[in-house]
């Protein structure tokens, strides 16, 4: 998911899609933590007494997978685009850091897949150093940012260099 927004400079913020939050996944796993623990409860009155055990175990699956979705929600990419400069932050697994290019120099770079199928791959090239960004993105939107990013990076060059 891309967000534009123009508030002293351009930035896009790019992440995750955050169909769930923090909050939504505790009520679900209580929720969900309830009826299955009612259930082993009256099979265990039954006399089936091993089914409690499992019913707890796939409640602490259900719980460490949607912390980890949860964790995986607060990773972004930031692309901040000032007059002079392009400032790009990321917070993801492959890209953790800080990128900062002169924005008259910079190149906005998309390859092509190597193979049939598989998505393009999106950079910004700087003095022989690059950054992925659009990670998260599905193949669409990524050209539609790389689009967006080429227009963004080559605005203002004609008033810059006949002052």
């Amino acid at each position: 998911m891309i967000t534009r927004n123009f508030d002293g400079c351009e930035e896009y913020i790019i992440s995750g899609n955050n169909s769930i939050s923090l909050n939504g996944s505790l009520i679900f796993i209580t929720l969900i933590g309830c009826i299955s623990l009612s259930i082993a409860l009256g099979f265990l009155f039954k006399g089936y007494w091993i089914i409690l055990p499992f019913a707890g175990l796939e409640m602490i699956l259900l719980a460490v997978m949607l912390l980890y979705c949860c964790h995986n929600n607060s990773m972004y990419e930031k692309i901040q685009i000032y007059e002079d400069k392009v400032n790009i932050s990321s917070k993801y697994r492959k890209n953790k850091g800080f990128f900062e290019v002169n924005k008259y120099w910079a190149s906005v770079v998309l390859n092509k897949p190597k193979l049939k199928g598989y998505p393009h791959r999106l950079f910004v090239r700087y003095k022989g150093r690059e950054m992925e960004i659009g990670v998260m993105l599905e193949d669409k939107e990524r050209l539609e940012l790389a689009a967006m990013l080429n227009t963004s990076f080559k605005k203002g060059i004609n008033n810059a260099l006949f002052k």
